[in-house]
C-alpha cells in the first residue's frame, strides 16, 4: 500500500508537471499574446528540493524535468546540466538558510527562476553552436511573475501531499542526528 501511494504521488506530480508545461506554453499565449509566461515547472522543481532529502529529490527534479523538457524548446542536454547545477545551488542554500514557510517558497522562486535564466544563459553559451540570447524584458517578466505564480501552486502542492498522504520530509534537527 505505501508503495502505491508512493507511485500516485509521483505520477501526479508528474502529470502537474506536464499540465503546467503545457499551460506556460501553449493556453498562456491565447490568453495574453507575447508576454512571456512564468516558470511554473520551476516553482514543482523548487518545491520538491525543498520537501525531500537530497537522494530522494535529485531522481524526482531529473523525473520531472525530463517531463519538463518535453514541452520546451531548449535541447535536452542543455536543460538536464542546469538543472544539475541549480539543485546543487538551491540545496547549499537550503541547507545553509531555510525557514518552513510561503514567504521563503516565494523568495526562493524569485531568486531561483533568475538563477535559473543565468545557468541556462552561460550554459547555452558553453555547449551549444547556436546559443541563446539574453531577451532581457522577457527574462524579466519571467523572474517577475514566477513568484506571484508561486502561491497558489504552494497550497495546491500541500493539497496534492495532504491528499496523496506522502510524507513530508522537511530540514529538521533529526537530520543532523547521525552526523
Amino acid at each position: 500500500m505505501f508503495i502505491g501511494r508512493k507511485l500516485v504521488y509521483l505520477f501526479g506530480l508528474v502529470l502537474i508537471i506536464i499540465f503546467l508545461s503545457a499551460f506556460q506554453t501553449v493556453f498562456w499565449f491565447q490568453l495574453l499574446g507575447q508576454l512571456a509566461p512564468p516558470l511554473l515547472w520551476l516553482c514543482v522543481i523548487n518545491y520538491v528540493i525543498l520537501a525531500r532529502r537530497e537522494p530522494q529529490s535529485l531522481v524526482l527534479v531529473y523525473l520531472l524535468a525530463i517531463a519538463a523538457s518535453s514541452l520546451s524548446s531548449i535541447s535536452i542536454g542543455v536543460f538536464l546540466t542546469v538543472i544539475f547545477i541549480y539543485f546543487w545551488i538551491v540545496v547549499l542554500f537550503k541547507d545553509n538558510f531555510y525557514i518552513e514557510s510561503l514567504s521563503y517558497f516565494i523568495l526562493l522562486n524569485l531568486g531561483g527562476s533568475f538563477l535559473f535564466h543565468v545557468l541556462f544563459y552561460c550554459t547555452s553559451r558553453l555547449l551549444e553552436s547556436n546559443p541563446t540570447q539574453i531577451l532581457f524584458f522577457d527574462r524579466l517578466t519571467q523572474v517577475l511573475l514566477t513568484p506571484l505564480f508561486s502561491i497558489p501552486l504552494y497550497w495546491l502542492l500541500k493539497k496534492w501531499e495532504k491528499y496523496t498522504k506522502a510524507p513530508e520530509i522537511y530540514m529538521d534537527t533529526a537530520r543532523y542526528e547521525y552526523e
